[in-house]
């Protein structure tokens, strides 16, 4: 069964598609939610499919995983509720800071409390999307060449 895949996952530093939310349906098939992220923020679900994952290959934000499309899935609005909940727990810091902190009354205080709120919203979005790459397996090392020259000696 092929699925017509409109918007691919991709994403640049975080913002663009990106797949979220695991959920294992069978020892090799996971649901993952479609999401689109603004800055590792996830704002809008596209869509959930039921996938096989494969490979991860990169570094860091500049990972790639390979996986298999087997299907399309509904919505899981309980699951999709629940990354609007920890964006709401996100945000909620750094909007008090700025409601309720003057700058320039005691210019210490009020950045400290921007840096721990900041933390905090990082926090809450990491943890939120934990998880994401455990379905996926490194490569298999590629065999080193063999045959040719060994290294040089001084004559």
């Amino acid at each position: 069964m092929t699925t017509r895949v409109l918007l691919k996952p991709y994403s640049v530093n975080g913002t663009g598609i990106r797949l979220l939310d695991y959920l294992r349906v069978s020892a090799d098939s996971y649901e993952a939610t479609r999401w689109f992220t603004l800055f590792f923020i996830p704002l809008i679900p596209i869509g959930t499919w039921l996938i096989r994952p494969g490979t991860a290959e990169g570094v860091g934000t500049s990972m790639q995983y390979n996986f298999q499309i087997l299907g399309k899935r509904p919505l899981r609005w309980n699951r999709v509720g629940r990354l609007w909940l920890i964006n709401i727990i996100a945000a909620l810091p750094v909007t008090l800071c700025g409601i309720f902190e003057t700058p320039g009354e005691n210019t210490n205080m009020w950045l400290t409390l921007f840096i721990f709120s900041t933390i905090w919203a990082i926090a809450a979005l990491v943890y939120g999307q934990r998880g994401g790459s455990e379905p996926y397996h490194a490569p298999a090392a590629q065999p080193m060449p063999s045959g040719g020259a060994g290294p040089r000696r001084a004559a």
